[in-house]
């Protein structure tokens, strides 16, 4: 058989894929993302067992997002080069290996650099499996359903995290993620056929509508807003005196949010003609939802925030990336829009930490609250321009 190309050079290509297939690109997505989806546990963790400070773990987890950044950059730029399994399947074992290696560390340095390998790894990983949902039949239920098993396994992730922390200890929790890593690797070789992104020049690939634009900048605005505060939810509950059974359930309850917003997105994209007022809605309630973690010494408050916050977040990603994959027949908007995506995830952690260690967290829920009004505001700009393209 021979090799799919990462990228193609015909436009509009659309595919139909086997379930077996369509199951290792799930699993493909949740390890691709998995450190971040378990940062409110993950962050803790590595300052109370390894004794590193906010401003470490802020650097360790930027540093992951950007060699995630750097990743979904080489596929932008030279995915077309590449076979599509075979990328798909090294990279993997790489963020596979890098896993394995963070268990055996106990240095700043060495986590570091290990946390970046695998950030490459997942980086690329991710994008290709966006990449190949740009072309399918029904784009926007895939990314919906990228959303959905991401989620859920932040369910899993909260509840089993910390257990097994408690019984192991941390290194476990990377030995697992690097199992899983290369068990989705084998998967990846022997199911995985086609996963084509459309191959483009720099110029076309950067070529956008002033729609486009603005919602690549609003998408920007919402990770980089969400990041900084989803990384310290954990924190803010501590701070606010919360006993950790409230705080993981608090998790696991946004969690679930966050899958009920998936399927409500999958609903929007079969039966709404316009989703843009949802875009903004969304924003407009993660807006709300971060405010009320001000309260957040009130259980209930925190629970309602964190499900606001996590539904709203998993509503409005495939509503974007739907939209966006919409702006032309290929598949380089999506991966602008990942590439954007993982800018608002490198920054946001460096925002969250700048803002909680120099002021507190009251400062960071005023600033993010304001950040998210503001996404809804492009994204309300972004609904009034007509899609004629930028020179």
């Amino acid at each position: 058989m021979q090799a799919t190309r990462i990228c193609e050079g015909s436009r509009g290509v659309q595919y139909g894929m086997k379930a077996a297939e369509i199951a290792v690109l799930l699993w493909a997505a949740v390890v691709g993302t998995s450190f971040f989806t378990l940062a409110p546990v993950l962050v803790g963790a590595l300052i109370d067992h390894l004794q590193l400070t906010v401003h470490e773990v802020g650097l360790i987890t930027s540093g992951e997002l950007a060699g995630s950044a750097l990743g979904s950059t080489l596929v932008l730029l030279y995915g077309r080069r590449f076979p599509a399994r075979a990328t798909l399947t090294f990279c993997l074992v790489l963020a596979g290996v890098a896993n394995l290696a963070t268990a055996t560390s106990h240095h700043f340095s060495t986590i570091t650099l290990f946390r970046v390998v695998a950030g490459v790894g997942g980086g690329i990983s991710f994008s290709i499996v966006n990449a190949a949902a740009a072309h399918a039949r029904k784009p926007g239920h895939l990314f919906a359903a990228i959303s959905i098993v991401q989620t859920m396994f932040g369910i899993v992730g909260f509840i089993g995290v910390p257990a097994l922390i408690s019984a192991i200890g941390l290194p476990a929790v990377f030995v697992v993620l690097g199992v899983s890593s290369l068990g989705c690797a084998i998967a990846s070789a022997g199911r995985v056929t086609r996963a084509p992104i459309h191959g483009s020049t720099l110029r076309s690939s950067l070529s956008v509508t002033p729609r486009g634009a603005l919602l690549l900048v609003s998408l920007f605005a919402t990770y980089l807003t969400s990041t900084a505060v989803w990384i310290h939810l954990e924190r803010i509950g501590v701070a606010a005196r919360l006993t950790s059974g409230i705080i993981t359930l608090g998790l696991s309850i946004g969690m679930i949010a966050g899958v009920l917003g998936s399927c409500g997105a999958t609903m929007l994209l079969i039966r709404a003609r316009n989703t843009d007022r949802f875009v903004m809605g969304g924003a407009a309630i993660m807006a709300i939802s971060t405010g009320l973690l001000l309260e957040a010494a009130a259980p209930a408050a925190y629970l309602v925030a964190l499900s606001g916050f996590n539904g709203a977040l998993a509503l409005v990603t495939p509503l974007y990336l739907t939209k966006l994959a919409a702006e032309d027949s290929g598949s380089s908007r999506v991966l602008l829009a990942m590439l954007a995506i993982y800018l608002g995830l490198i920054l946001g952690p460096l925002l969250g930490a700048g803002l909680v260690a120099g002021y507190g967290c009251e400062d960071l829920i005023h600033v993010t609250a304001g950040l998210f009004l503001a996404a809804a505001l492009l994204a309300f700009g972004a609904s009034r321009l007509s899609a004629s393209r930028l020179a």
